[in-house]
């Protein structure tokens, strides 16, 4: 405010203080009466600017030798730029958003500390006054959000309170569906102070975790009883169904007795597998009947038919001990073997006596087929043997035509050369060299001859080592 006096300063501070800041003074621009004309006034000129003690913006203009005093925030576009204007414009901000929501403002504010720090400082008065209403703003938001917090805090302290009741109830499914209504709730709550909000969500998700990992404890104890309820079902099942197949009835039927009050003894498991499992064990219990009640009458029907099936088989097999054709006959046993397998059972009498006959049969057929096997080997044997034999004598004859032919070739290499002045010395010349290639080629024949008698020589004592 530079250009005006102190004592001028605190003077306009005092009348606009006592006068309640109330405007004294019309606008630049206004009008007066001189003469009865209406004569414009001279233009006015700022003697001085201020914050008065509400931290309304405050100008004082000279004009036509009267000083006037202009209050409101309309003023403040008299004022240079500089910290004064804009902590007024920080404090203004700061009471609106001191007006909303504290959760919607709080980070807004932050920023607005942190402008003001960068601000710069006004002079004594004027920071004094906009220091006080900035802070006033805050005190309201943090008052607001302190109240909130506080009443956030009540609630969540409830919240955990029955959240700890409930984790310890006995009442697992209620507890369970109480703790969510819980945890809606809580989402619903507002947040608290953070050190508040820490300590509590950490006592209600741990109350939470308590029921859950109760829950958790409990449902694999029961699927555990339930699984091995299950197990021993199906365990009991399957032994009545292999019952039910049984051909001992006598014996299936006092096993499936036994099965029955084992059965009354397991705990239940789920209700569908509880179901399924009593639908295959009684149907099991029920086929196993049925069959004793049709199994004395089947039975010597089928005695009848399984023996008559057996004497045929036996003839049968009796006959291929005599036959020629070994190889045939061993694929004609095996034939009749399948179909002794496949042959029921008959009288116990009957079936042993029909055995000790099948087998003699078919141990007089095995014997035969084996002793013409073994002359079968021995012939094919001694045919390569034979064929060795020749093979070793082709290889001896090859090896001497092979030393023939060599002394020839050397014979024929060793031939003098006749002398130039014969007149016959290049016949005799052309007859030397014709006879060194035939020697050489027969050489080369014979070297042939011979690998291809050892890779057959080779061949067959390779296949005379398989006897």
């Amino acid at each position: 405010m530079s250009g005006v006096r102190d004592e001028d300063k605190e003077h306009s501070h005092r009348v606009a203080d006592e006068r309640n800041v109330v405007q004294f003074a019309r606008e630049a621009g206004q009008r007066r009466e001189v003469d009865g004309l209406s004569v414009p006034r001279s233009e006015p000129r700022i003697v001085q600017h201020y914050v008065d003690s509400a931290g309304r913006p405050t100008v004082v203009k000279e004009a036509d030798g009267r000083t006037d005093v202009f209050v409101g925030d309309d003023q403040l576009a008299y004022f240079p730029d500089g910290p004064a204007k804009t902590k007024w414009h920080l404090a203004a901000r700061a009471e609106e958003l001191s007006a909303r929501p504290w959760t919607e403002a709080s980070r807004e504010l932050r920023d607005l500390r942190d402008q003001w720090k960068a601000a710069g400082t006004a002079d004594r008065s004027t920071e004094s006054v906009l220091w006080g209403r900035f802070k006033a703003a805050q005190d309201r938001h943090f008052e607001a959000r302190n109240r909130d917090q506080r009443h956030n805090r009540d609630q969540k302290e409830r919240l955990v309170s029955q959240a700890e009741s409930l984790a310890n109830s006995s009442d697992l499914r209620s507890a369970s569906d109480q703790m969510r209504k819980l945890g809606d709730e809580w989402k619903q709550v507002g947040r608290c102070e953070k050190a508040d909000e820490d300590r509590l969500w950490a006592r209600f998700n741990a109350a939470r975790t308590k029921l859950n990992d109760r829950k958790k404890q409990e449902f694999e104890k029961r699927q555990r009883e339930w699984a091995a309820n299950k197990a021993a079902k199906e365990r009991l099942v399957s032994q009545a169904e292999s019952l039910a197949n049984s051909s001992d009835l006598r014996s299936a039927s006092d096993q499936m007795r036994k099965l029955g009050d084992e059965w009354k003894k397991i705990g239940p498991c789920e209700k569908a597998d509880n179901e399924r499992l009593w639908s295959r064990f009684n149907a099991a219990r029920t086929r196993l009947k049925a069959r004793k009640d049709q199994e004395f009458e089947k039975r010597k029907r089928d005695w009848a038919a399984n023996k008559a099936t057996k004497e045929r088989l036996v003839a049968q097999m009796s006959a291929l001990a005599s036959s020629s054709d070994f190889r045939s006959a061993k694929d004609q046993a095996r034939a009749i073997d399948d179909q002794w397998r496949a042959a029921g059972p008959c009288e116990k009498a009957d079936n042993d006596r029909l055995w000790q006959s099948y087998k003699a049969a078919k141990d007089r057929v095995w014997e035969a087929a084996k002793r013409a096997g073994e002359q079968r080997k021995a012939e094919a044997r001694q045919r390569a043997q034979d064929r060795v034999w020749r093979l070793e004598e082709q290889l001896r004859n090859v090896e001497s035509a092979i030393y023939r032919a060599q002394e020839s070739y050397s014979r024929a290499l060793s031939a003098r050369s006749p002398s130039m002045k014969n007149p016959n010395w290049m016949r005799i010349v052309d007859n030397q060299r014709s006879r060194q290639s035939a020697a050489q080629a027969k050489l080369v024949s014979l070297g042939q001859r011979k690998s291809e008698i050892i890779s057959k020589l080779l061949d067959a004592r390779s296949r005379l080592g398989q006897f």
